[in-house]
């Protein structure tokens, strides 16, 4: 190479250009399948947190829906005690008119009180006595009466006084 003008150099298979631009394909490549790689695993671990998530709402809306059928069955429990306890005072106040009705001469052995009917037992002196006091009262409160008088040795006589009406006599636990 004696008789060049020119001084040699060497010649190298890629300019320079072309070295820059093939680093920076590998470059992008490798980010590419670097962001792809980590897309992969957080797409998997979202998925599986997902999936506790999911299970978490299940368990949750089940513990709800039992709550919410306990807070039913307790709020029907108290209903049921406010009933009975407003039948009971009913009760009790139909007994409290039933017994301040009743005069010193007739004797009460028992007292029977349905929602819509009345049965006394005991003994009276007379009929007239009776009906001149207790079955007065009892036609004022019931629309049906009915007694039933048995002598008895003493001369005194046992009754049966049946009362019964349309309208109740003690509320029921419904209404």
């Amino acid at each position: 190479m004696k008789f060049s003008y020119s001084k040699p150099t060497p010649k190298h298979m890629m300019d320079l250009l072309t070295k820059v631009w093939v680093f920076y394909m590998c470059l992008s490549l490798c980010l590419i399948w670097g962001l792809a790689y980590f897309l992969r695993h957080y797409t998997k671990a979202t998925n599986r947190a997902t999936d506790v998530y999911q299970i978490e709402s299940n368990i949750y809306n089940h513990r709800d829906k039992r709550l919410k059928q306990e807070i039913l069955q307790v709020a029907q429990a108290v209903q049921n005690v406010k009933d009975k306890s407003a039948y009971t005072i009913n009760v009790k106040e139909s007994i409290k008119g039933i017994l301040s009705i009743i005069p010193d001469v007739i004797t009460i052995q028992s007292i029977t009180i349905d929602y819509a009917s009345l049965t006394i037992t005991g003994i009276v002196p007379s009929k007239d006595t009776f009906k001149t006091t207790l079955q007065q009262r009892l036609d004022a409160i019931f629309e049906n009466s009915h007694t039933e008088f048995t002598p008895l040795k003493n001369g005194w006589l046992h009754f049966v006084s049946t009362n019964s009406s349309v309208l109740p006599f003690i509320e029921q636990k419904g209404d």
